[in-house]
């Protein structure tokens, strides 16, 4: 079966249109994600906890385990703001990727 080629001409267009599309929203929510600044407040009131943890530690001798226990938890939001980063990375060069993609097929 033959499909008419101003149907295939347009079902291209269509798809290319369409990956464009998932390129920017893609990009979009990558660099969203990169520029979001919620991580950053909490990880200044978790450290200003810390200090004052650190400080009062140095007076009572039974702060110790709390201040491992906030070292710790400032270590994991250092790793979910890495992943973050990482994630928004991916999301933008995937976005990159579609639109590209996309461009091919639109000049082809």
């Amino acid at each position: 079966m033959i499909l008419n080629p101003e149907l295939t001409l347009a079902l291209r267009y269509t798809m290319a249109l369409l990956l464009f599309l998932m390129g920017v929203a893609a990009s979009t929510a990558g660099l969203w994600t990169l520029v979001a600044q919620g991580y950053q407040r909490t990880i200044k009131g978790i450290s200003e906890q810390s200090n004052r943890l650190h400080a009062r530690s140095l007076a009572e001798i039974s702060v110790g385990p709390m201040i491992d226990a906030s070292a710790h938890l400032v270590e994991a939001i250092n790793q979910l703001v890495r992943t973050a980063m990482g994630i928004g990375v991916f999301l933008c060069l995937v976005g990159v990727a579609l639109c590209l993609i996309a461009f091919w097929m639109f000049t082809y």
